[in-house]
């Protein structure tokens, strides 16, 4: 008798164990893809962690949910996550991975991320709003007293405002989205110069080695001039400022000159 009830809860046991270590496994999974490793370090950057003080950060330190990263004065750093999802970070940026998967928040400055398709969604929390994006190369810049800006260099995704849930705006590749800090709807998105932005923005030029996304950000710079239109570009990159409080903050209409949008993160 004792044999036999042995026998019939034997299949049990072995599939609650299976179960468990499918569990586990998934758990450890989700866990390493959170996990980011720093691939680049320029000037001052440090690793905050909750209850520590702040150290200086160096190649290869591990970056997970409860840490953040902060850059100082013309400086920048890049994380790289274990599905190829690359962070790079601007001057004066804090930048954190968040709870959920895929989820990131910009607490202030600016960041360029790229991910590949497989790597599926990713949430960006950037001050007041949200961007959803899959398969992308995308800049973000969020300041609580300035203008924000989301621009999409290839790709697709979505953007609202926390406040405003329910109302988004679709974005594709070349397309960027400018509104302050006090928005309560979002503009709708216009055009920007994807080639002047992968040429001079140091969040693509000042590192040591080129994008993964590359090939793919010189093919929408081919598109924008070889594909006639008439709608005029959008040039976010402003590179003549010399302070991020001054670059954020919002130019007068020129006179006669070109469409210009300050930038507080120096991208």
């Amino acid at each position: 008798m004792k044999a036999t009830l042995q026998k019939s809860i034997l299949p049990f046991v072995v599939l609650l164990a299976c179960a468990a270590s499918v569990g586990i496994g998934r758990f450890a999974l989700a866990a390493i893809q959170k996990q980011a490793r720093v691939t680049e370090v320029i000037h001052e950057v440090r690793l905050l962690r909750a209850q520590m003080a702040a150290r200086p950060a160096t190649v290869n330190d591990s970056v997970n949910e409860g840490t953040a990263v902060r850059t100082g004065n013309d400086s920048r750093a890049e994380l790289t996550f274990a599905n190829q999802t690359i962070t790079r970070l601007g001057a004066n940026t804090v930048f954190s991975v968040g709870a959920a998967a895929h989820t990131y928040d910009l607490g202030s400055g600016a960041i360029l991320m790229t991910a590949p398709r497989d790597a599926g969604t990713v949430k960006i929390s950037a001050g007041v709003a949200t961007c959803a994006v899959s398969g992308f190369t995308g800049i973000w810049e969020s300041h609580s007293k300035f203008w924000n800006k989301v621009l999409i260099l290839e790709g697709d995704g979505d953007v609202w405002l926390k406040k405003n849930p329910g109302d988004h705006r679709h974005m594709h590749s070349r397309q960027i989205l400018v509104f302050p800090p006090n928005a309560n709807v979002l503009p709708q998105p216009q055009e920007f110069d994807v080639c002047k932005v992968i040429n001079n923005g140091l969040l693509i030029t000042g590192f040591s080695h080129q994008l993964p996304s590359w090939p793919l950000l010189l093919a929408e710079c081919d598109r924008q001039r070889t594909v006639p239109g008439t709608t005029k570009l959008v040039d976010p990159t402003n590179p003549d400022a010399v302070d991020q409080s001054i670059n954020a903050r919002p130019m007068p209409t020129p006179f006669v000159r070109p469409t210009v949008i300050p930038t507080g993160g120096r991208f």
